[in-house]
């Protein structure tokens, strides 16, 4: 009982709830997904890995660039190779032989050197029209810049006689080859093949069906039968 009337304040403090000792306060942890990835890493791995990876990278590239080099060069290889073939076949494509048929009965042959250069030792094989040997006509020198011009009695012992030349019919004097030595002494032939060369000992008795049968004849500037000589009707080196 309190005897002054008065009610005497009490005040109660209340204690802050402690754990027990059984008791452990948990925190929140991030999901697994939501770690730093780098802290799961073996960086003394990964250092190995990427070493590697580089090495491989840098053998790529110089394999990449040991093959272009050596492309680069087959390729200026092979256009120095056509340009040395090219110069060596410059005066033997400037070299050749046609035919003429002035009338029905005559046949002439034309042989060409249109390079600034002589040409030696020019032999063309004629095949006979009928069974019979074939005919090598021999050009000692063929001058520069010239044409000369054969009539048919030089190879056949005639001409203009007999009946006249039909366009299906194979007159005496077909051009079969000819062979030449240029400026440089490479032997070449020409056929209705085109150029090819030849070993430098060839010689006009190492072909045709039978040596012995070949009928050889010398043409010179001068020969009954053989036109003076002109100026090619072109001239040049290339």
């Amino acid at each position: 009982m309190v005897g002054s009337g008065r009610q005497r304040a009490t005040t109660v403090r209340l204690a802050r709830r402690r754990p027990g000792p059984g008791r452990v306060r948990v925190r929140p942890r991030s999901p697994a997904g939501l770690r730093r990835w780098w802290r799961r890493i073996d960086w003394g791995r990964a250092g190995t890995i990427t070493a590697v990876v580089a090495a491989l990278a840098g053998l790529l590239l110089t394999g990449v660039s040991t093959l272009y080099d050596a492309l680069v060069s087959q390729g200026g290889l092979e256009q120095a190779r056509q340009a040395a073939d090219q110069e060596t076949r410059a005066q033997a494509l400037r070299v050749s032989y046609w035919t003429e048929y002035p009338t029905p009965y005559v046949k002439r042959l034309h042989v060409i050197n249109s390079s600034p250069d002589p040409v030696s030792e020019a032999d063309l094989l004629l095949s006979s029209a009928e069974a019979g040997p074939d005919h090598v006509l021999q050009f000692p020198v063929l001058g520069p810049c010239s044409e000369t011009v054969v009539k048919e009695e030089v190879w056949a012992g005639q001409s203009g006689q007999g009946p006249p030349y039909a366009p299906g019919d194979r007159p005496p004097g077909v051009v079969r080859w000819m062979a030449f030595r240029d400026r440089d002494g490479v032997v070449w032939k020409r056929d209705g093949k085109g150029l090819s060369r030849l070993s430098d000992d060839w010689t006009v008795m190492s072909v045709g069906n039978s040596d012995a049968a070949l009928e050889i004849t010398g043409v010179t500037e001068g020969t009954p039968g053989v036109l003076p000589v002109k100026q090619a009707p072109s001239c040049g080196d290339g």
